[in-house]
C-alpha cells in the first residue's frame, strides 16, 4: 500500500491500516526501527469513559477537591508565616 508524504511530512495511514492496528478513531502509532526497517504498531487510544474508575484501587478515601485546596492554602499560608516569624 503506497501513502504520499506531504510537505509537512506528514502522512496518513490509510483506513484498511488504522482498522487493522486498531486505532480508528483514536490512538497513535509506535515506530520501530530495526536494521534499516521501520515497523509500526498500533497503540490504541481509551475514552475518558473507558479510564473512569481505574485509579479508584488506589484512592485510600473520597476527599473532595474544595477540602484539598483549603488544606493546601492553609499548608501555603502557615509556611509563609513560618519564613516571616524567622527573618
Amino acid at each position: 500500500m503506497y501513502a504520499r508524504i506531504s510537505k509537512k511530512g506528514q502522512v496518513t495511514i490509510p483506513k484498511t491500516i488504522r482498522k487493522t492496528l486498531k486505532v480508528e478513531n483514536e490512538g497513535g502509532i509506535l515506530f520501530l526501527v530495526e536494521n534499516s526497517q521501520i515497523r509500526i504498531k498500533g497503540v490504541p487510544g481509551s475514552s475518558a469513559g473507558d479510564l473512569a474508575g481505574s485509579l479508584k484501587k488506589y484512592a485510600k478515601d473520597y476527599i473532595p477537591l474544595k477540602t484539598i485546596r483549603k488544606t493546601i492554602k492553609g499548608e501555603i499560608v502557615n509556611e509563609i508565616a513560618q519564613e516571616g516569624l524567622s527573618d
